[in-house]
C-alpha cells in the first residue's frame, strides 16, 4: 500500500491547465482586471496616468488600501470624514447621498478584485 501514488493533486493541476487553454481568452481577460486593477501607476478610482513620483507619493494612512491621485485622495478622506462622523455637513454640493453610495460601492468592488486576486494562487495557473 506504500507504493500508491495519489495523484489526486495531479489530476487537478492539469485539469486547469486544461481549462486555462481551453478558455485562454477569458482567462486573459480576467488577468488583465486583476493587473490593472493593482496598477500602481494609475489612480484606482478615475484611471489617471500618474508619474512615478507620484505614485511614490507617500499616501495618508486613511487611503494607504489604493492608489489615489491628489484629487480623488481628498474626495476619499472627504467621504471617509464623512461616514465616520455623521454630523458633518457636506462642504461641497456634489458630496450628496448618490455621492457616498458612489464610494461605498467602489469601495466594495476594489475590496471585491482583492479578494478574488487573494482567492487561488494565478502562477500556478499560468505555469
Amino acid at each position: 500500500m506504500e507504493k500508491v501514488l495519489n495523484i489526486t493533486a495531479r489530476l487537478e493541476d492539469k485539469k486547469r491547465k486544461e481549462q486555462v487553454e481551453t478558455y485562454r481568452h477569458r482567462f486573459e481577460a480576467v488577468q488583465r482586471v486583476l493587473q490593472c486593477a493593482a496598477c500602481r501607476f494609475k489612480c484606482a478610482m478615475c484611471n489617471r496616468h500618474m508619474e512615478p513620483d507620484d505614485a511614490s507619493n507617500p499616501p495618508s494612512p486613511s487611503t494607504e488600501e489604493f492608489t489615489l491621485c491628489e484629487s480623488c485622495r481628498s474626495e476619499f478622506e472627504a467621504f471617509k470624514k464623512m461616514t465616520e462622523q455623521e454630523s458633518v455637513k457636506a462642504d461641497l454640493f456634489w458630496h450628496n447621498r448618490q455621492w457616498l453610495e458612489l464610494w461605498k460601492c467602489w469601495i466594495d468592488y476594489q475590496r471585491s478584485i482583492n479578494s478574488f486576486r487573494n482567492s487561488f494562487n494565478l502562477t500556478k495557473l499560468t505555469d
